[in-house]
């Protein structure tokens, strides 16, 4: 009797190291997407040795909360300074320059294969894993075709507006999406992949209207005043707070990778659809539609197993790192697809914040030859950024360790430097057939540049004039 319960429990145990306890076993990951959200756009600092990387007015309390639990980097880049392109850069590893997805409506896209998506590749490396997306989408492929069990369709800004005051942005209802899937799953212990893409912190900004009154009672802050801006980004901050609280109430909270970045840095206001947020991106120069730093710098935090709290990594990441590093969570022996360009985060996760990335190229290159906002390419290697202005035809460069406002161009100091950078960077962009700057957009941006000469003379002249007035 005893040798046969011996090998009953044999058998039981083989079965759970071997096949039952590999599904509880394999982690869930979840990939929160905010909407033009810059790199101060919380409360907690994404750098604490700069003090104005955090907001003097906006309330994130749950996204503080995540960051204590997890790592933050302070050098966290989206892939690209508008939504499109750094959408398609997650699902398939890649640069928009090597996508050719560089603007908002490109024509020339390449390489975007949806058998090499993120969620068909997750299947690949798994075939358990159900996969969901909810909220704005802006991908050219239909987000089934990439492999998404369940999703909101093909989305775009439009569907992120709703007549509802508690919701105008839609944040609680993809949450809510977000957390029914994720419920399923858990229920049925079958591990799981979803990205919840919140429609905020896009424009037009629209707070709840318990947000609006909170922050119309709330003093402002020095950089930061809009009061709807605010509103509104709270509410995307109570959208996580709820995918958090349900995590831990599902209790799959000890088996759960969460990563929240966003796709591009700060728009202006409602007021301003293509303005320069200068003084709510500052310390970071430009914002969104530029590949300086206000463009593209953004907030990434990473909470889960094995990864040590409130630590903040400097290593630069990128939002095409995330595919690699899903893959390995998923499938350590995973081949990635040829074409890719990302890096996986796992062992820096793991070093507790040290170490860099590891790359096919040991650089990061912004490429927007063309669209909405000037034609502009940036490289960052180690502390040093190479800015191209292809208008000008001329570079600048910066050291980011001493000058993270791009505010002092060193290339005329380090003349080599700056020659071998760009001789490097457009090698790379022409062996990955990237998209080159129109005619027509190298003229439209001469032209901007002559009227805003012009608008700044006359700007001079006035208070010239004015001045001598009072004398």
């Amino acid at each position: 009797m005893k040798m046969k319960m011996f090998n009953r429990m044999t058998v039981v145990l083989a079965f759970c190291l071997c096949g039952g306890a590999t599904i509880g076993a394999q982690p869930n990951i979840v990939l929160i997407l905010a909407d033009d959200q810059g790199w101060n756009g919380l409360s907690i600092p994404m750098d604490p040795k700069v003090p104005e990387s955090a907001s003097d007015y906006y309330q994130t309390p749950n996204l503080a909360r995540m960051a204590e639990d997890g790592m933050r980097f302070s050098q966290g880049y989206a892939a690209a300074p508008v939504c499109s392109p750094s959408r398609h850069s997650i699902q398939f590893g890649m640069s928009p320059a090597k996508t050719r997805v560089t603007c908002n409506k490109p024509n020339y896209i390449q390489l975007c294969d949806p058998k090499q998506a993120l969620p068909n590749l997750i299947k690949q490396a798994d075939g358990q894993y159900a996969t969901a997306h909810f909220g704005k989408w802006h991908v050219s492929i239909d987000p089934g075709e990439c492999g998404y069990d369940e999703s909101d369709g093909p989305t775009d800004n439009k569907e992120g507006n709703s007549k509802n005051i508690d919701d105008p942005k839609c944040t609680f209802e993809v949450t809510d999406r977000a957390v029914a899937f994720m419920k399923k799953q858990a229920e049925s212990n079958q591990p799981f992949f979803v990205q919840v893409s919140y429609y905020a912190d896009h424009l037009p900004f629209r707070p709840s209207l318990e947000m609006k009154e909170k922050y119309k009672a709330l003093p402002p802050g020095e950089r930061h005043s809009d009061s709807v801006f605010a509103g509104m980004n709270e509410d995307l901050d109570r959208g996580v707070g709820r995918l958090l609280d349900s995590i831990d109430q599902l209790g799959i909270s000890d088996n759960t990778y969460i990563v929240y970045t966003a796709d591009n840095g700060f728009a202006e206001s409602n007021s301003k659809l293509h303005g320069i947020a200068k003084r709510k991106a500052w310390p970071l120069s430009y914002s969104k539609g530029y590949v300086r730093e206000g463009g593209i710098r953004v907030p990434f935090i990473v909470r889960g197993p094995g990864i040590k709290a409130g630590v903040c990594s400097d290593a630069p990441v990128v939002g095409y790192d995330l595919m690699p590093t899903f893959l390995e969570w998923i499938n350590p022996e995973f081949k990635l697809p040829e074409v890719t360009e990302g890096g996986s985060l796992v062992p820096v996760l793991q070093h507790a914040g040290e170490g860099r990335v590891k790359r096919k190229n040991d650089f990061l290159v912004f490429h927007y030859p063309m669209g909405e906002w000037p034609s502009l390419s940036s490289m960052i290697v180690g502390d040093y950024k190479l800015m191209k202005i292809w208008a000008r035809d001329r570079v600048e460069l910066y050291n980011l360790r001493d000058d993270i406002s791009e505010s002092k161009d060193i290339s005329t100091a380090y003349p080599e430097k700056a020659e071998q950078m760009d001789e490097v960077m457009m090698k790379y962009l022409d062996s990955i057939n990237a998209m080159p700057p129109t005619q027509k957009d190298l003229e439209i941006d001469r032209m901007g540049e002559l009227m805003m000469k012009c608008k700044t003379l006359k700007g001079k002249k006035s208070a010239a004039g004015k001045g001598k007035k009072k004398e």
